[in-house]
Parts: C-alpha cells; sequence; structure tokens
C-alpha cells in the first residue's frame, strides 16, 4: 500500500520523535516501503549555505542509518532548504514530499497551545494541505 514514507524530522529535538518514528518504521516494515527522514534547513543567502547544507546532509544520512538499523527498514535522508523564512516549513515539507514522491507524511506534532488558536502548526498545515495521507502522531 505504501511505497516511500517520508518524516519530518528537527535532529536538535529527534528525542520527541519517538513515538513518529516507531509508527513510521513499523509501517514502513509491514509494507516493504522506504522511509525518507526530511530535514528543513534554513537557506541564510550566505557563502556558508552549501557548507551548512552539506552538514546538514551528513547528520541526516547517520540519522537514517541508525533508524534503518533499529528498525529494519530501508532508509535515506532528503535535506530541503527552507524557501521563505517567515512562513512555517509546512510549505516545504510537502514540497520534499513531491521531491520525493512520497505517498504517506508520519509527523509528530506536540499539544496545542496558544499560539495554535492564531498560527496555523506545521503539522496541521501539512494535514490540511497536503494530496496525500498524513498520520499526525502527538
Amino acid at each position: 500500500m505504501y511505497t516511500r514514507i517520508l518524516v519530518p524530522v528537527d535532529l536538535d529535538n529527534a528525542d520527541k520523535l519517538t513515538k513518529a518514528l516507531d509508527l513510521a518504521g513499523q509501517t514502513a516494515k509491514a509494507h516493504g516501503a522506504e522511509v525518507i527522514y526530511v530535514d528543513v534547513v534554513d537557506a541564510v543567502p550566505t557563502t556558508s549555505t552549501r557548507t551548512e547544507g552539506q552538514k546538514a546532509g551528513a547528520r541526516l544520512a547517520q540519522f537514517a542509518a541508525d533508524q534503518g538499523l533499529a528498525h529494519d527498514i530501508k532508509t535515506r535522508g532528503h535535506v530541503t532548504l527552507r524557501g521563505d523564512l517567515s512562513l512555517n516549513v509546512g510549505a516545504d515539507i510537502l514540497k520534499a514530499a513531491r521531491d520525493t514522491k512520497a505517498d504517506l507524511i508520519v509527523m509528530a506534532t506536540h499539544m496545542p497551545g496558544l499560539k495554535e488558536y492564531f498560527l496555523s502548526s506545521n503539522a496541521g498545515y501539512v494535514a490540511t494541505h497536503a494530496p496525500i495521507t498524513v498520520t499526525v502522531v502527538r
């Protein structure tokens, strides 16, 4: 049913992603799917952008390899440069889903707070606008 599962990750907060990572791993194993971990990196208009993207790519590749071993699944990383720093990263996650031809997004979220009454959460944006199935894990 699923062939490519996209999982947005923030490697600085990977400890908060356990439920989503486990669900993506279990789903991938059950369907023989590949899990693609996407990290959205700010595209700062400086000469360091390429270096930062390479560093993020190396960290993400190691994270993906570790998850592959932990869940016995096929994995890879995908770094997406953030297109517009004034918007939430939801649009960039959807772009990554299109670029990787993902057919499922598994995404962690947090308990809604006061901010979410005024601004959409990343997960809320993705779930509302994605043309594919989205599983939001709290």
